[in-house]
């Protein structure tokens, strides 16, 4: 599957020389444009592009040539995730002043990287609480979203497949007569539900009134 970063702000040409970067290891600027068969002016520069984003690292002078090493992609993954929370904090922080009641939203989703992404945008703007069930699939592609809730809501969440090696104190083995599902609940307001494993993961999220005192009380 092609590595695409411009969702996150790089180019199309910096998701290439990231995934030639991966693929080749270390490597000088002319390795990488020989390998993801790229002119040198336009490797160099996507290569300048993923080091002031944090997406690789050049070795500094007076080495020559410099050699550049991509960021480990779970690194970056963090490293995104952070911004991306930051971002959407003060985002959110902007538009409360302009809030007005609306009309509640569902919307469906599907896929593993589609559901941990959701997992991890709603968690990670969680003020007072989360509780609910988890399968331990998305704990780890999920898993800066859930240390930044933890410093200022209250965690009441079971983890169904197997508790990870990380856990921290809050998170909790499910029973066994738990729902084969992962249903979780934000700040009394926001729910996601999913069944499913991997690709075939499926479910929805969403603010209907309704639908969330449901849930808090199967909960």
């Amino acid at each position: 599957m092609p590595i695409d970063l411009t969702p996150f702000g790089f180019t199309p040409t910096e998701s290439l020389v990231y995934a030639t970067l991966l693929r080749l290891g270390p490597s000088t600027g002319y390795a990488v444009a020989r390998g993801a068969r790229l002119a040198r002016a336009n490797a160099y520069g996507a290569l300048e592009g993923l080091v002031s984003r944090g997406a690789a690292t050049r070795t500094p002078p007076p080495q020559r040539p410099a050699r550049y090493r991509p960021t480990d992609p779970q690194a970056l993954i963090t490293q995104l995730a952070t911004l991306q929370g930051e971002a959407l904090d003060r985002l959110g922080r902007a538009l409360r002043d302009f809030s007005r009641p609306g009309e509640p939203v569902t919307r469906e989703v599907a896929g593993i990287r589609a559901v941990a992404n959701l997992v991890m945008q709603l968690v990670a703007r969680a003020e007072r609480s989360v509780k609910g069930i988890m399968a331990v699939e998305l704990w780890r592609p999920t898993l800066p979203a859930w240390r930044r809730a933890a410093e200022r809501a209250r965690m009441t969440v079971r983890v169904r497949g197997g508790m990870p090696a990380d856990a921290p104190a809050w998170l909790e083995p499910a029973t066994d007569d738990a729902p084969n599902a992962t249903i979780l609940l934000i700040d009394e307001a926001q729910l996601v539900m999913t069944t499913g494993e991997g690709e075939a993961i499926a479910g929805f999220w969403t603010s209907h009134p309704l639908i969330v005192v449901l849930a808090q009380r199967a909960l």
